[in-house]
């Protein structure tokens, strides 16, 4: 599975849901869309512990904080679909070689498109997050295979009404 592998599954998966959830459930979705891709960012950074400067243990459980990923690539890659994005729109930016700094450019980023929800910002917002997979040795291969095994799971959801 490659990049344009995962627009095309997250497409089906989309429409997966769609049919699946009351119509009145899509009232402020790209309100809605933002805040999951939000919250899945914080799960990302809490399993991989860098930010925080309180804690000695900061060893990272590698399936975890994959998985915490493979669903922020869900929420974005969902995003970018309903505005149009391919995968060959998105390249990894990295501004911070520093991960609590590239985590907070990546919460401004996604923090925009509550006002703004345009392909240039999108595509920024797709490419910074892709570049903090990056920092913390992220390949495609292993994006794929995340979002690949949450892909499954998440149809089970669907299957079992969750």
């Amino acid at each position: 599975m490659n990049l344009t592998e995962v627009f095309e599954a997250q497409k089906k998966l989309d429409l997966a849901f769609a049919n699946s959830i009351e119509k009145t459930e899509f009232l402020n979705i790209k309100i809605k869309m933002v805040i999951a891709l939000l919250v899945e960012l914080g799960e990302f950074a809490n399993e991989v512990k860098l930010f925080k400067y309180w804690k000695k243990d900061k060893s990272i459980n590698k399936i975890s904080m994959l998985e915490e990923y493979a669903d922020g690539i869900h929420f974005i890659t969902s995003i970018a679909l309903k505005n149009n994005i391919t995968s060959f729109d998105i390249k990894p930016i990295i501004k911070y070689n520093d991960f609590t700094l590239q985590l907070a450019y990546t919460y401004q980023c996604f923090t925009k498109l509550f006002l703004h929800h345009n392909k240039r910002l999108i595509k920024k917002a797709y490419g910074v997050y892709l570049g903090l997979g990056e920092i913390m040795n992220i390949d495609r291969d292993m994006i794929c295979t995340a979002y690949a095994k949450k892909n499954h799971k998440n149809y089970e959801r669907i299957k079992n009404n969750y």
